[in-house]
């Protein structure tokens, strides 16, 4: 009777059960994910968006969904490389679960030679580029290294710099703390550089502009083309080629914003709108806005950053799409000159020390317009359009230092210099090209021919004016700084002494100069697995104002040649080589009035070359891209500022004969398994000054050039267990030690010495939550608080890396 009564409570509790299940209408979708052969997917997402249920396929395609209350769903099913699906589907009593077989067709992507439409793909990798070919273009099939990161990477490691993503990029690194870096051991900023937008040349990274470091609140990725590009875009540095993509319009609506809060005071807040207009998507728009307030680790260095970037894609027919965007950027803080290094001890003073004073001022303006055209003549044919509108207004107040000690070689008391100016840069540039894809018997061609415009000018009504003393009891002092009792105070310039204003700076208000470049490429598959890439460009460098009368324009002309071959070793796996040169015409103003300079005869343009081999490689499904690359450069007349003045105020320059740069590069980026995202990369660079008039410098590194250098981010995603949703991301970099770009006094003896900045690693860290459309996320930057320098110039100038910080940011997608 016992055992009955205890069988009837397990029925009836069974029995509940099943009504319960029933009566809260909870059913599964399970199946498998095939290719058209008939293989297995792994990865590959499977989702129903309004109840935020979601899956990846396991390493035989397999799926499952459960406890999905009864209803009518949409599910969608896709993954990297393959044409999205979306499936109809209805649960109810009759029919709880759904057994599924899905084929997906592996995706096919139409050449377009205009970035104008945006990057649906929410992952690592980037697979496709124009920066390399001036073609969409499969990275594999390029035949020069492009490294990249997504603006999932950089959401992750909540980069709002672009110097932020360095880490990521193999044989990339902070030069300074400005829109300043080293590429495969040669400098790319300032004089010696600029950043491409979707492309074109823009005003960040060259002249004034290049103490403004861009944010990265609109950009889609941030991609590097190494070695010279000078056969696409003309003056480009032999080291690489930075190129900012900013985000495009979607045909589906995409609503996210963040806002975030850390340390250092710091506060930020994001919003990215996307999707269509009109009910025939033939208009598409796209709305970034980005703000942030904080002080910073450095003392006297608050900074407030605003970007308002919007965006419209028009398609009148499906021959034409028309892109307009407008960025605006603002910034309002401090000009960070760096740290004095006080008695020749890197580390006697805090991190957070400066010489800016409280009455000093940094702020920025920036609008750009950039507007393209696509149109496709023919089948074959396609006429190009690109055009980038670049104007940057700048004013500044401060104190900083005159590149000397009052007490050398004590080095305790920096003599300095204050500096009040006001100044406005002007870049346009317009490129034009046709392409045209036909064949040759068997041969097929991907030909571009165009040809390109770039302008950079100065405001002559621009202003400056300096100061090395001041007036105290009738009597001239000079201006010094003393690193063992540093004063902070709000200043008053009207008791410095004016000097005159420094020929350095009337040659530059005058600048005003033009690129023209005249190009042609062909892309030539020979075989199915060999393809050659033959380029050509006559760049033409005009002056554009004369300084007075009966003196002639200065004109630098140069031919640039670029060969390149990819060859299908496997399926997934290209072996490359190409050959590139470089030219960077030197400025009018060293050409001209060379002896304001320290000249003796005028100076010469930049040239340069690159040899590379490699390998490139898809992995796991195309979950995964690899690059091995081996790479030789040389560049002759390379242009140094030596760091010391005239009696007029001018920087003194010198150049070295030449220098070389040779080693390999490895990088992973993608997904070893649907739940661990991973990005890694090593660069050894061997570089060498061959040829130097200067004493001890013929035979060292270049200045800032890592000898090894390596960066590392995985992430880890939990999913089918308790903490699904939850995951991890453990990453960091490591810079070898670098030379220090000039010389500096030996505190014992007072000879000048070659010094290094020390060798570092930095250690991150993440956690995260993701539920439905909610994320939580909260990083740790420097974990281990390593004292460390990203870079700098000399003792006078050195630049720190921030100690610990956090930062918790709240993101909320609809």
């Amino acid at each position: 009777m016992y055992l009955n009564m205890k069988w009837m409570g397990v029925v009836l509790v069974l029995l509940l059960f099943r009504v319960s299940a029933v009566a809260n209408g909870l059913g599964s979708v399970s199946g498998k994910v095939l290719d058209k052969q008939g293989n297995a997917l792994v990865g590959v997402s499977v989702t129903i968006g309004n109840l935020g249920k979601g899956a990846h396929t396991q390493p035989d395609g397999t799926f499952r969904l459960a406890q999905l209350p009864y209803g009518k769903y949409v599910l969608l099913v896709k993954g990297i490389g393959l044409m999205e699906k979306e499936i109809a589907l209805t649960l109810t009593e009759q029919m709880e679960h759904v057994q599924l077989e899905i084929q997906l067709d592996r995706q096919t992507h139409a050449m377009q030679e205009v970035l104008v439409t945006g990057r649906k793909e929410t992952n690592y990798v980037n697979d496709y580029s124009f920066v390399g070919t001036k073609l969409q273009s499969r990275v594999i099939e390029v035949p020069q290294t492009i490294s990249s990161v997504t603006k999932e990477l950089m959401e992750d490691q909540q980069a709002f710099l672009v110097t932020d993503v360095v880490q990521n990029l193999a044989g990339v690194n902070q030069y300074s703390s400005y829109d300043d870096l080293t590429i495969r051991g040669f400098r790319n900023g300032y004089e010696t550089g600029y950043r491409l937008v979707n492309g074109l040349r823009s005003g960040y990274g060259y002249g004034t502009s290049f103490f403004r470091v861009p944010l990265t609140v609109n950009l889609e990725s941030v991609e590097v083309l190494k070695g010279p590009g000078a056969a696409l875009f003309g003056d480009i540095n032999p080291g690489g080629t930075v190129n900012l993509v900013t985000k495009k319009p979607l045909e589906e609506n995409r609503k996210a914003m963040t806002f975030s809060v850390g340390s250092f005071n710091t506060m930020r807040g994001t919003l990215d709108l996307t999707g269509p207009l009109n009910e025939d998507k033939s208009l598409l728009y796209r709305l970034n806005i980005g703000y942030e307030d904080t002080k910073t680790f450095r003392e006297v260095n608050d900074r407030s950053s605003l970007m308002i970037a919007p965006t419209v894609t028009f398609r009148p027919t499906d021959k034409t799409t028309v892109n307009a965007e407008l960025v605006f950027s603002k910034f309002d803080g401090y000009l960070d000159r760096g740290m004095g290094i006080r008695g020749g001890d890197l580390y006697a003073l805090p991190r957070s020390f400066t010489l800016s004073q409280p009455s000093d001022y940094y702020r920025v303006n920036d609008v750009s317009l950039n507007a393209s055209l696509h149109h496709k003549l023919t089948d074959w044919l396609t006429f190009n359009a690109a055009y980038l509108k670049f104007v940057y207004h700048e004013e500044l107040s401060e104190h900083r230092t005159l590149n000397t000690f009052a007490d050398a070689p004590a080095n305790t008391i920096m003599n300095l210099r204050y500096l009040e100016k006001k100044v406005n840069e002007y870049t346009d540039n317009l490129s034009t090209y046709f392409s045209a894809n036909f064949n040759t018997g068997k041969v097929q061609h991907n030909l571009v021919a165009g040809l390109d415009y770039i302008k950079f000018q100065t405001d002559q009504r621009g202003h400056q004016w300096e100061a090395r003393e001041m007036e105290v009891a009738g009597k001239r002092v000079p201006l010094t700084f003393d690193l063992h009792n540093p004063s902070y105070e709000l200043r008053d310039p009207s008791k410095y002494i004016r000097r005159p204003l420094a020929s350095f700076f009337v040659d530059y208000l005058n600048a005003s100069y033009s690129s023209t470049g005249v190009y042609v490429q062909d892309q030539v598959g020979v075989t199915d697995r060999l393809k050659v890439l033959l380029g050509l460009r006559y760049e033409f460098f005009r002056d554009q104002r004369q300084y007075g009368r009966g003196e002639e324009k200065v004109h630098q002309n140069v031919l640039l040649p670029r060969l390149g071959l990819t060859y299908k070793v496997r399926e997934n796996l290209n072996y490359f080589a190409s050959y590139s040169q470089g030219f960077k015409p030197i400025d009018p103003a060293f050409v001209r009035n060379f002896q304001n300079y320290g000249g003796t005869s005028p100076f010469d343009s930049e040239n340069s070359f690159q040899v590379e081999s490699g390998l490139k490689g898809e992995f796991l499904e195309k979950r995964l891209f690899a690059t091995l690359a081996f790479f030789h450069i040389e560049k002759r007349n390379t242009l140094v500022n030596t760091g010391q003045l005239t009696e007029t105020g001018n920087p003194i320059y010198r150049q070295n004969g030449r220098v070389k740069s040779q080693g390999a590069e490895l990088e992973a980026t993608g997904s070893l398994t649907p739940a661990l995202n991973l990005s890694l990369n090593y660069a050894f660079n061997h570089t060498e000054v061959v040829a130097s008039d200067l004493k001890g410098e013929q035979g060292r590194q270049t200045a800032n050039a890592p000898r090894h250098s390596a960066g590392l981010w995985a992430k880890y995603t939990f999913t089918g267990t308790a903490l699904e949703g939850f995951g991890l991301a453990l990453g960091g970099n490591y810079v070898g030690d670098r030379r220090m770009e000039l010389q500096v006094q030996d505190v014992l003896t007072g000879e000048g010495i070659w010094a290094y900045w020390p060798s570092y690693t930095v250690v991150n860290a993440a956690a995260f939550y993701r539920v439905n459309k909610f994320k939580l996320s909260l990083n740790a930057n420097n974990l281990l608080d390593k004292y460390y320098f990203v870079g700098g110039y000399d003792y006078q100038r050195a630049f720190p890396g921030a100690p610990r910080n956090f930062i918790l940011s709240m993101g909320y997608t609809f």
